[in-house]
């Protein structure tokens, strides 16, 4: 029986996790639930559970607090992190140091029993895991390996194949589209005498055959064209390396599985067939580039530029294409916090938002069944800001502060000065001073010093930057200014702030 503990600060969720599986058929016994993080780091090393699901933000121990204390007593405990959506960009970092995988909140069954599975693997062996009963039995195809035999110099080529189906089509539609692709690949490389197809754990195995690397992409375009006509369906394909012994070809097919997450972009390529070797969406910029067109967005719906929100709209998918990878959660993620930076700045601005339920809002994300329906859904939620922001009639007033507040958050680290943003905005610098105070209920000097700390913070809890260090970096001019700001705020200094939070 393979045993598991469960971690989390909110009971809900351990009970939610317990319904979501029937663990006895899976053969694992919840050996304990635990809502701190050094309780349950003392029952893996006093229990030696096999798996265990962790929380990354618990009391006591943070959930990558435990996974390197087990590392470094050796323990190689299979860890899956469960973290909220703040906490995507830590969860995702925290793989580096051996976890097996995480999921976002709230937990989707599928993807607990795919981590699961996963888990087992690292612990007992792919055997292992693929022992795990499923509702439908895997495909019992008996491969012909005889019908890639020519001579003993051929050499093969193992190409992934999968079908682009259109949203409207059920279940039973679709087996019978995937029914009609695989029979015409059977029949299509028996005449053309290219190779063979297969299904293999409900995935289409194509093996081509004598083609050359170089030759691989013609013979594959031909065939999708060939597909597209026979089945009335785009067929994806991701096309390996070439191999010279059918010993190689379950591995390199297994590669080619690697990238079948793209399927949910291939309507963004034209001819979607991919190769191992290549970078599949060209592109340049990250997460800073990320941040300026965020901010693109926010100047745009305050301007009433709908074409520009519109035209800022497609550079950002565009990015989000390059940057996802294949990953489908990292794309919605992408979408995501763009919303949530539309938000922030509104409220920041004293401006109406839409006020999403963000859960409710990457669920929807997640439900998107390809690429071009996620940024359809968020191009939507977006453009929903020049609604409510023309509601309130902005005046010049109000674009005055707005970029005043826009201009501090972008340039705070340097010297900024009363002078340099009132000639920025076009005002007298004294007019400025009182218009200031009148628009956002703090004096220039408090306002500029607060933007700081809070740039500040995240540096002292998670970095061992000395806090003289930190204090040039956000702008302030020596280290008694940024203590004498920050006691203003806290009421202590920041090294005894940073000294009191981590204890």
């Amino acid at each position: 029986m393979i045993r598991m503990i469960l971690a989390d600060d909110e009971p809900v969720i351990t009970r939610g996790i317990r319904r979501l599986l029937d663990w006895k058929m899976l053969g694992i016994e919840i050996t304990g639930e635990y809502e701190d993080g050094r309780k349950a780091l003392e029952a893996i090393v006093r229990e030696k559970p096999d798996i265990a699901l962790l929380d990354i933000s618990m009391p006591g121990m943070s959930g990558v607090e435990i996974l390197k204390e087990c590392r470094a007593m050796g323990n190689e405990i299979a860890v899956i992190f469960v973290s909220g959506f703040q906490d995507f960009e830590y969860a995702k970092a925290a793989l580096k140091y051996g976890a097996v995988d995480y999921l976002l909140k709230p937990v989707i069954r599928e993807e607990l029993l795919k981590a699961i599975e996963k888990s087992i693997a690292v612990s007992y062996g792919e055997e292992a895991a693929g022992a795990i009963p499923r509702k439908e039995k895997e495909d019992r195809v008996e491969i012909n390996y005889g019908l890639l035999m020519e001579n003993e110099n051929i050499s093969y080529v193992p190409v992934y194949a999968d079908i682009l189906y259109d949203k409207t089509e059920n279940e039973q539609i679709r087996k019978l589209i995937r029914f009609s692709l695989v029979s015409f690949l059977e029949e299509y490389l028996t005449e053309t005498g290219q190779g063979i197809v297969f299904q293999k754990n409900d995935r289409i195995a194509v093996v081509l055959k004598g083609i050359g690397q170089g030759e691989v992409r013609q013979s594959v375009e031909t065939i999708w064209a060939e597909s597209l006509k026979a089945t009335g369906h785009t067929t994806f394909f991701v096309m390996g390396d070439t191999v010279t012994s059918m010993s190689e070809i379950p591995g390199m097919f297994r590669r080619c599985l690697e990238r079948e997450g793209y399927l949910f972009f291939a309507d963004k390529i034209p001819v979607p067939v991919i190769d191992l070797r290549e970078k599949v969406f060209s592109g340049r910029g990250g997460s800073e580039r990320l941040g300026e067109l965020r901010q693109k967005f926010f100047e745009a719906a305050v301007g009433q530029n709908e074409d520009q929100m519109k035209e800022t709209g497609r550079q950002y998918g565009k990015l989000v294409l390059h940057l996802s990878e294949g990953k489908k959660e990292d794309a919605c993620f992408y979408f995501c916090t763009a919303v949530r930076f539309m938000e922030e700045r509104c409220e920041a601005h004293d401006l109406p938002g839409r006020k999403p339920e963000m859960k409710e809002l990457l669920e929807r994300g997640r439900a998107c069944e390809s690429f071009t329906e996620m940024e359809a859904l968020f191009d939507q939620e977006l453009l929903g800001y020049l609604e409510v922001i023309r509601s309130v009639a902005v005046n010049s007033e109000k674009r005055d502060i707005i970029k005043a507040r826009d201009y501090i958050e972008k340039h705070y680290m340097e010297n900024l000065s009363l002078n340099v943003l009132a000639e920025e905005i076009h005002m007298n610098p004294y007019y400025f001073s009182s218009f200031f105070k009148k628009s956002t209920g703090e004096n220039f000097k408090d306002y500029v010093n607060r933007v700081r700390i809070e740039h500040a913070l995240p540096m002292l809890l998670s970095t061992d930057m000395k806090t003289y260090e930190i204090a040039e970096k956000v702008g302030f001019g020596d280290i008694r200014m940024f203590n004498a700001a920050f006691q203003k705020v806290y009421r202590e200094t920041p090294g005894g702030f940073r000294k009191r939070v981590k204890e």
